[in-house]
């Protein structure tokens, strides 16, 4: 949501707006008085791992790391010098610990984890940025229209078929995105292709950050429709449909924005004096601290870089932890005939990749992840005697053979016709 809109707005108790304005006066020369601390780069919290720093834009418009175990601050880079990033928007990081994103004055901006000088991706006023998992793509929205585009920079593409969106975050395969719909506050997600939208919270009440947890399953949000006042955060099943989350009961008043850690097993909100607050995410115990002086908002808690340096005689010595197996992921959607709108999405196409296999489901998507090479997919229609799935297009072959490297996402959907 743009900067005009959310800074315009009334204040409310419940609504994470007027925190943010009320962030901005606490804030106010209060970040920079902290010590810096020395913080490892970080990756995407899409890949499970060591819980590193958490990121966040404060009050002033500074990019910030936080201590999650400590809860001192170190201000990356300010205001000025990131081109006057956006105040309640959340920063992401890569997967390789190297680059966050995030939204300022312009659109989107990258900036490397060290710090240093800040590449402009888009000059279209987009914000809510998050990469997908192999750091390639941004996925964002200008307006409540979903977008996707190049690391790198270039044209963006609008993501078909997504509602007016809010919040988006790309799941840790890189096969599904998440967001707020921004008309009802409906939980939702669609394929990073494009496809037909999933409800899978109903009306959550508000129109807050979503996170993934690192396995892909579940959903963190805040619902205030579903929970309790005094117990906003809860997680939901990813492939929930119309369902409720389970409330945490750790969680409390007017917590806000919730992310989860690398490892899974914690989620960091802010709190109602917009400070940091790390909840255990099975829903027993909470730390809040008092250390930031108002201003955490939207936040997002990276993982801790993979590289370590040691030092042993003769001298320091890298060691470096094995990275995952190379995969990719094989996504897309599948229609009836030969028209892409999302009323044709079909259910129950088998895609098979190898020994691994995906049936699409009530949206028409499917999602695979194979290990890196070459592999050829094929599917099996839900009606094997009446209907043919091509790849590609209505013409398309039944087969196709496709090279996957380690992170890679390649799309590409179904139609199927009658014989």
């Amino acid at each position: 949501m743009g900067p005009t809109q959310k800074e315009g707005l009334l204040v409310s108790a419940l609504n994470k707006r007027w925190r943010g304005l009320l962030g901005t006066l606490l804030a106010t020369g209060t970040i920079a008085g902290f010590a810096a601390v020395a913080v490892a780069p970080s990756a995407h919290a899409a890949f499970p791992g060591t819980n590193g720093p958490i990121v966040y834009i404060d009050g002033s418009r500074n990019i910030n790391l936080v201590n999650p175990s400590t809860g001192v601050v170190s201000q990356l880079c300010p205001s000025a010098a990131c081109g006057t990033p956006t105040v309640i928007e959340r920063p992401e990081v890569s997967a390789n610990g190297q680059t966050i994103v995030f939204p300022n004055s312009a659109g989107i901006a990258t900036l490397p984890i060290t710090g240093g000088g800040f590449s402009q991706i888009t000059s279209d006023f987009g914000d809510d940025p998050s990469f997908t998992p192999d750091g390639s793509t941004i996925v964002y929205q200008v307006s409540h229209v979903l977008k996707r585009v190049a690391a790198t920079g270039g044209s963006s593409t609008s993501i078909s078929g997504a509602n007016p969106a809010d919040e988006p975050e790309v799941s840790p395969n890189g096969a599904t995105v998440a967001y707020v719909n921004f008309n009802n506050n409906n939980l939702e997600t669609i394929p990073i292709g494009g496809g037909l939208p999933n409800v899978v919270v109903a009306n959550l009440g508000t129109d807050d950050q979503v996170s993934w947890s690192p396995d892909g399953t579940k959903i963190a949000v805040r619902d205030v429709t579903h929970c309790a006042g005094a117990t906003p955060i809860g997680v939901v099943s990813a492939t929930a449909n119309n369902a409720a989350p389970t409330c945490l009961p750790n969680s409390a008043f007017q917590d806000t924005d919730p992310s989860f850690s690398p490892d899974g097993t914690k989620l960091s909100v802010s709190n109602t004096s917009i400070e940091p607050a790390i909840l255990n995410a099975n829903g027993i115990g909470r730390t809040d601290f008092t250390t930031i002086g108002g201003g955490f908002q939207d936040n997002y808690w990276a993982v801790q870089a993979s590289t370590t340096t040691t030092t042993t005689a003769p001298g320091p010595t890298t060691t470096t932890t094995p990275p995952p197996p190379c995969s990719g992921t094989l996504t897309g959607t599948a229609f009836k005939g030969s028209n892409p709108k999302p009323q044709k999405a079909l259910a129950g196409v088998i895609v098979a990749a190898g020994s691994a296999s995906s049936t699409t489901n009530g949206a028409g998507a499917y999602s695979i992840t194979v290990p890196c090479g070459t592999v050829t997919k094929t599917s099996t229609g839900p009606e094997t005697k009446t209907r043919v799935c091509h790849f590609g297009s209505k013409s398309g072959p039944t087969s196709v053979t496709v090279t996957v490297t380690n992170g890679s996402v390649d799309i590409e959907n179904l139609f199927c016709k009658r014989k």
